[in-house]
């Protein structure tokens, strides 16, 4: 498959290089699906990160280039949040920048969490991810697309990375205005993990962003944004379609509201 990714010249205030993606081919034919060999370390992983949840696999039935599963941890409340992770991302190693070898060699394989709400609910009813409405099944069908990603051109992902839903910053669906991810990460024995064979394994959470926010971040950077984020007591590692943005003005939002009730 042809490689459609071009650096723009342009970096970010923070250092980061700006890369822009083309759409890939279709391919010609058919490819195997590469399967990760350390599904069950993963899946023993997050059990005990996440201990006493029931857990159900959206097995993939037709793969394309890696074969991607996706574990669902329900939430134990309805105060809890539901724990979705990937397996198959780890399938391959990611191609990293030739300055970052050998030193962070571990960097290469890793895996994506994605935290939603305990009313969102993506497993009551559903025999299968086809029969989940995409207003409920949008962040696990972006998550599945960027455990693709990197593989399929040539790249890699990490933490501090974002993402935008194409160059105009398309909505993912209609019931919300998040346009693009940002990829975090909890506690290291969380986050990172070595598998039987000592290969570094890193999850990383996704955390889907405004288009201020998205901008703001190439702005002032990963961690001026995050403190943004942390300060809505939960909303920036967990998924809400509606969530404030944190990099709308209040004050100017509120005299905007004003002014068009003094129009009507």
């Amino acid at each position: 498959m042809t490689e459609k990714k071009r650096f723009t010249g342009e970096t970010s205030k923070g250092g980061s290089p700006i890369y822009e993606y083309d759409a890939l081919e279709e391919p010609k034919e058919f490819r195997d699906p590469a399967h990760t060999p350390y599904e069950r370390e993963i899946s023993e992983h997050m059990e005990v990160a996440f201990p006493g949840r029931e857990t159900r696999v959206y097995h993939e039935i037709a793969s394309e280039f890696i074969h991607v599963d996706v574990y669902v941890m329900k939430a134990p409340t309805k105060q809890d949040f539901h724990v979705i992770y990937t397996t198959g991302m780890s399938a391959m190693p990611m191609t990293l920048p030739e300055e970052l070898l050998p030193e962070y060699k571990d960097l290469e394989r890793a895996e994506l969490l994605l935290f939603l709400p305990a009313e969102w609910d993506i497993l009551t009813g559903y025999e299968t991810d086809k029969d989940v409405p995409e207003s409920l099944w949008w962040p696990v069908h972006l998550m599945k697309y960027l455990a693709r990603f990197p593989h399929e051109y040539g790249t890699w992902l990490g933490w501090g990375h974002t993402i935008p839903n194409s160059a105009e910053y398309a909505p993912y669906d209609e019931t919300t205005e998040l346009c693009g991810t940002l990829l975090g990460s909890l506690q290291e024995e969380i986050s990172v993990f070595h598998a039987e064979d000592g290969t570094q394994i890193n999850m990383y959470v996704m955390m889907p962003l405004y288009r201020e926010e998205m901008e703001y971040k190439l702005e002032a950077g990963t961690e001026a944004l995050l403190e943004k984020l942390f300060k809505l007591n939960g909303f920036g590692m967990v998924v809400f379609p509606d969530r404030p943005n944190v990099c709308i003005d209040a004050e100017e939002t509120e005299n905007t509201e004003d002014i068009e009730e003094e129009n009507e």
